[in-house]
């Protein structure tokens, strides 16, 4: 039988969501810095911007209710909790299925004082796009745990590494290296990259990466309710097409590994896809790129009516086409990892009214899409390949959005190297659409060395220009920190003086450590001719709070 969930609902709205936003602006601050307007003056700045921190003090109050009235849909879910309790120390490691080959590149052992070393199996998964891909292959492993741990992660083959480090860097987790293992300690769940160093070569060639979940909680009976589907460890090969339903939970536990590709036929409704197995595409790869184009995404809500959907704790891999389109209004992604080799392959979108939250994504096309509005993309992990963008605003989007909420989240390695239209924060907009109102702040960018922001609206050969255009406008870049330097300048423009990108603000970005006050400071080129207000400015007088 379906378990019901009683819950205060007006309780829950009233609750202040994990993971809470940046507080709201200060009205006094100063700013110091310059403006570009259209028709190409050039003003200074120096003073109060009350237009611009009253936008980012809307954007946050609106997210932080859409994150509470979401928290309160997914706890009408029958196994819809994501939030584990305090709990004594505990560690699980999962079986894989039979037969899987093991990386030859790493292996891993998890310890929790005091007790003994566990193995942790580590997969691997070979690059499929080589005629572009700049890594040979990756390996990862996957646990949970609560409690003090130690991670060894071991070089199988001779390195010639001094030392290492874990990524990102914001984790703060600091590593050694005894030998050929590289040894750290954590006590948080955290998605990470172990990397030996000195790198060789401009890209890591065989990255490893850790993924150290958070205890399950809210875990399905794998027999005696009829509404679950329980995948428990081994494998299980479904096909493609296989049908999602209403009040459906769908369970991988640890160790099962799962061949499908999940679709909703029109709209649905209470969904939950959760566990720590991984759900693999590779049987649908045809090898080829422009035939990759017609294989289905791995998990296909298309249907915009569609409500309340949880996907949490599984890994996605090898898929040859997008990987999360969850476009259900009240949709949770949390804790999901995706790893992806073709162009095409993009990572997670949510639907209108949506938190994305702590998520690992590594894919060949734009990692996450902020394309609905009333969305909030926070906590997650970045590592972008060479094509599409870690943050994309539109893609000729025809239906206006707005309200996004983008913060605390890292890009800890970007591989573009020679797609001109790719870049960090990237808009490729055609569409009639009004995108507006979006807060990006507390943004990393590490080992990214291309281009930084790309904005613009443009025809492009997928969008249809007797559709007519739309306009960008209210951007706020606040606190964007990235390594640099940048080969190629960033840009912001329009397509005509009517179809604009207006209301720009890059607001205390540092590029190699260094305050951007101008776009010259930025490498930035702005079209004064289709764009207006495009502002670079830092606080004066103390960081923004």
């Amino acid at each position: 039988m379906k378990r019901v969930r009683v819950l205060a609902v007006a309780l829950t709205l009233g609750l202040v969501a994990l993971g809470a936003a940046p507080a709201a602006a200060h009205p006094a601050h100063r700013y110091v810095g310059t403006e570009y307007h259209q028709g190409g003056a050039v003003t200074p700045v120096d003073g109060p911007l009350p237009r611009v921190d009253a936008t980012a003090d809307q954007i946050t109050r609106s997210t932080d209710a859409v994150a509470r009235e979401v928290a309160a849909h997914r706890a009408q879910l029958a196994y819809g909790d994501i939030t584990p309790p305090r709990q004594h120390p505990a560690l699980w490691t999962y079986p894989a299925p039979a037969g899987t080959k093991a990386s030859d590149q790493y292996r891993v052992s998890v310890t929790q004082p005091p007790g003994q070393s566990r193995s942790s199996f580590v997969y691997q998964a070979q690059a499929r796009k080589t005629d572009t891909n700049q890594e040979a292959d990756t390996s990862w492993t996957s646990f949970s745990f609560t409690g003090p741990i130690l991670v060894a992660v071991t070089a199988l083959h001779p390195i010639e590494a001094t030392g290492c480090l874990v990524r990102p860097a914001s984790a703060h987790v600091r590593a050694r290296l005894v030998g050929r293992t590289c040894v750290f300690g954590l006590t948080s769940a955290a998605n990470l990259s172990v990397e030996f160093t000195p790198q060789a070569g401009a890209y890591v060639t065989h990255p490893m990466l850790v993924f150290a979940n958070p205890p399950e909680v809210d875990t399905p009976p794998a027999t005696g309710d009829e509404d679950v589907r329980y995948f428990g460890p081994g494998f299980h090969h479904l096909g493609s097409g296989v049908e999602l339903h209403d009040n459906e939970t769908i369970y991988l536990a640890g160790g099962a590994y799962v061949e499908a590709a999940f679709i909703a036929h029109g709209p649905v409704h209470n969904v939950t896809i959760k566990g720590r197995g991984i759900l693999d595409g590779g049987f649908l790869d045809t090898g080829s790129q422009d035939s990759n184009k017609g294989q289905p995404g791995m998990i296909n809500i298309a249907d915009q009516s569609s409500t309340n959907l949880l996907i949490e704790g599984i890994t996605l891999v090898n898929g040859p086409r997008f990987n999360i389109r969850a476009l259900a209004q009240y949709t949770t992604i949390h804790n999901v990892k995706v790893m992806s080799w073709w162009y095409s392959t993009d990572g997670m979108v949510g639907g209108h009214k949506s938190v994305l939250e702590d998520n690992f994504v590594k894919v060949d096309d734009d990692s996450i899409k902020l394309f609905w509005g009333d969305t909030i993309a926070r906590h997650n992990t970045v590592w972008q390949l060479e094509n599409g963008a870690p943050f994309m605003i539109s893609w000729n989007i025809e239906q206006d959005g707005s309200d996004f909420h983008v913060y605390d989240d890292d890009v800890i390695h970007a591989e573009h190297n020679r797609i001109q239209k790719s870049g960090i924060f990237r808009a490729l907009h055609a569409g009639a659409a009004t995108m507006s109102r979006y807060l990006f702040e507390n943004i990393r960018v590490e080992d990214a060395h291309y281009r930084l922001f790309d904005l613009t609206i443009e025809n492009n050969k997928w969008y249809d220009p007797t559709l007519g255009y739309g306009q960008i406008r209210d951007l706020i870049f606040r606190h964007v920190s990235a390594d640099g330097p940048f080969r190629i300048p960033s840009q912001v423009h329009g397509i005509d003086p009517d179809h604009t990108v207006a209301d720009v603000t890059f607001q205390d970005v540092t590029i190699g450590g260094a305050p951007v006050r101008s776009a010259a400071d930025a490498d930035l080129v702005v079209d004064q001719t289709n764009s207006d207000a495009i502002r670079f400015v830092t606080t004066e007088g103390g960081r923004y709070r």
